[in-house]
């Protein structure tokens, strides 16, 4: 695989992640992707947040629970919401 240093690598595979972390990719998940998006003003915060919530029903993802507790009430605190 050819590196291009501003590439992602996209993936909430564990062992993918890993890997390619020690390759020197830098590695997104579904919830950096999330978060990336409001950086770069393509969701606001509390769609992002809908989104978050909606995690556990709406996909094949497994986070732990007090994890992703964590993320959204971060997420609150530094948007307001």
């Amino acid at each position: 695989m050819e590196k291009n240093p501003e590439a992602l690598f996209l993936t909430d595979d564990c062992a993918a992640r890993l890997v390619a972390g020690k390759m020197g990719y830098n590695v997104h998940g579904t919830i950096g992707i999330l978060l990336r998006a409001i950086r770069r003003e393509l969701l606001k915060p509390s769609e992002v947040l809908n989104l978050l919530s909606e995690l556990p029903q709406r996909g094949s993802l497994y986070i732990r629970t007090s994890l992703l507790n964590e993320i959204i009430e971060r997420l609150k605190n530094r948007f307001n919401l």
